[in-house]
């Protein structure tokens, strides 16, 4: 049985040879629609290329879509069902809406659906996981604050950023290494975050009045989103990728807004642009 550690070593590889084989190539986009929906947004990609996320009709629904086929994740009885995050393994998390407007986590794992809910939590979501089955995500507690957390097999662990106002876990590579957001101490500034060997990196992109790390892959690249308004720090309209210290914008042709959610080992890149059609389409782009 193929390991997480040997899919690694293939991936690693693939990204030699790519290098090894000629000059860079320009980055390619494509968009992508779910079928008669009025908005479509791709969260997470894995190795094999299968993206998931979620679209909009009348009501929200995950998506799994696999070598183009469009697959609807919707959690039993919910109203509304958000896929974030899938593994190499074709697990996918997400969260959903009850009957009663509570939203709760879920992991869809082998066809079947299990919540996802903190000890003390009073709304959860499921955002990222890694091929271990380890869970990240983030849910409100009774002080009405959001917190970070991870689910591994020792059961749920906060996940906290000194002296943050919250904080919410978006991604986990293999290795552990997570990204997300934390709000500064004042409650006024949104930043993104990189944890990595249990040290804390912060991810403030320089133009950025707010910043929020979506995706890392293998490698410690993290893709994310970022806003030059002072008055909305939470307002994610330019997408960027950070490799070696290095931040480097990202933007569908065309688009009026551009966010990037999550990267695969090879590079491949999907996540959400806002068109001159002022509707939401999610894309991947091609390295």
């Amino acid at each position: 049985m193929e390991t997480a550690i040997t899919r690694f070593m293939k991936a690693c590889g693939m990204l030699l040879l790519l290098t090894l084989t000629g000059s860079a190539i320009a980055a390619t986009y494509t968009g992508i629609d779910c079928p008669d929906a009025a908005l479509t947004v791709a969260r997470a990609i894995n190795d094999r290329g299968d993206i998931v996320g979620h679209c909009a009709t009348n009501s929200a629904h995950g998506f799994r879509l696999r070598k183009g086929e469009f697959e609807l994740i919707d959690f039993p009885d919910a109203t509304d069902t958000l896929a974030m995050g899938t593994n190499n393994l074709g697990h996918v998390v997400g969260f959903y809406f009850d009957q009663l407007g509570a939203v709760h986590g879920y992991l869809l794992r082998n066809g079947q659906f299990k919540t996802i809910e903190p000890p003390g939590s009073v709304a959860a979501y499921g955002l990222g996981i890694d091929d271990l089955g380890r869970i990240v995500g983030a849910y409100l507690n009774g002080n009405d604050q959001f917190q970070g957390f991870i689910l591994d097999s020792h059961g749920y662990r906060d996940v906290t950023v000194p002296e943050a106002a919250f904080t919410a876990t978006h991604a986990i590579d293999v290795l552990g290494r997570t990204a997300g957001a934390f709000r500064d101490a004042d409650g006024q500034r949104q930043r993104g975050f990189y944890f990595r060997n249990g040290n804390f990196m912060p991810i403030d992109h320089p133009a950025g009045e707010g910043t929020r790390a979506f995706g890392v892959n293998i490698l410690g690249h993290v893709v994310g989103g970022w806003s030059a308004d002072p008055d909305c720090s939470n307002c994610f309209t330019n997408a960027f990728l950070f490799r070696s210290g290095k931040y480097r914008a990202l933007e569908f042709p065309g688009a009026h807004e551009t966010v990037a959610y999550g990267i695969n080992t090879i590079g491949r890149i999907v996540g959400s642009y806002f068109g001159v059609d002022e509707k939401f389409h999610g894309f991947i782009r091609d390295p």
